[in-house]
């Protein structure tokens, strides 16, 4: 567990004579709204715009999890609570992923504070911010001579739990039977792509977020949901399924 020395200094120097914005704040965060049940462990970090930085990994166990205090300088601060970020994650900075590899499969929340008080209340809930595109190809008994590609220009999240600019590639691995899944970040425009690939040569590029905004996709949800491409690959039709949606929406393409 990391506590910084000043936080510790904060929580002891301050008396009822004294000035209370010299005092600290105490930072309560409330997990009850947090599933400990299936957590396996999270990472909180608190900074402020001067540079104070609180960081401390934690391991949410029934019932000790629902209450966890920090003491922290009355100001104004920036919370960062996430679950499988895989060591992506910089205080300040967000998480970024580095190219050629997928969104890690990340639980975020993030939130302004404001500490200009004596108690402070943080009632966290972690959202998931990965999407899973399944691309499933149906070619009959015939082997995929390709491979595929998928790149965007969303590359992470800043400090704000904001979608962050820059190049995102990543080639999943096809199985047997012609299905990838890939786990891609949230997205703020129709940019993402996917590239059929031959011996290192671009053959066919679909703009594939494009194709998942038009089924009805909603990556503004808190939670983004899994969505599922089947790409009949002999008859050019692109069928798109969004789990938990009772309609298909079909899109003709030219592979």
């Amino acid at each position: 567990m990391v506590v910084l020395i000043s936080a510790i200094i904060l929580a002891v120097a301050c008396s009822v004579k004294e000035d209370r914005g010299d005092c600290p704040c105490r930072l309560v965060f409330d997990f009850s709204g947090v599933d400990c049940e299936d957590s396996h462990g999270i990472s909180l970090s608190v900074m402020s715009s001067d540079g104070f930085l609180f960081q401390d990994s934690l391991v949410l166990v029934p019932p000790s999890c629902m209450e966890y205090v920090v003491y922290v300088p009355q100001r104004q601060l920036a919370v960062n609570i996430h679950e499988g970020a895989e060591g992506l994650f910089t205080p300040g900075d967000g998480l970024s992923i580095p190219e050629g590899m997928q969104c890690p499969p990340l639980y975020l929340y993030c939130a302004a504070i404001d500490a200009t008080c004596e108690t402070a209340v943080c009632a966290p809930v972690l959202y998931k911010n990965y999407c899973i595109v399944t691309l499933q190809f149906e070619t009959g008994s015939m082997p995929l001579p390709f491979s595929v590609r998928i790149t965007g220009n969303i590359s992470g999240y800043d400090r704000y739990g904001r979608p962050k600019q820059g190049k995102f590639s990543h080639v999943p691995e096809l199985d047997a039977d012609g299905i990838c899944r890939v786990r891609v970040p949230r997205q703020t425009d129709g940019s993402l792509r996917m590239e059929i690939v031959e011996e290192g040569k671009v053959l066919r590029e679909f703009a594939l977020g494009e194709i998942i905004n038009a089924s009805g996709y909603d990556w503004s949800l808190p939670a983004l949901r899994d969505v599922t491409l089947e790409i009949d690959y002999s008859k050019t039709d692109v069928i798109f399924r969004v789990e938990g949606w009772e309609d298909e929406s079909v899109f003709e393409v030219v592979i």
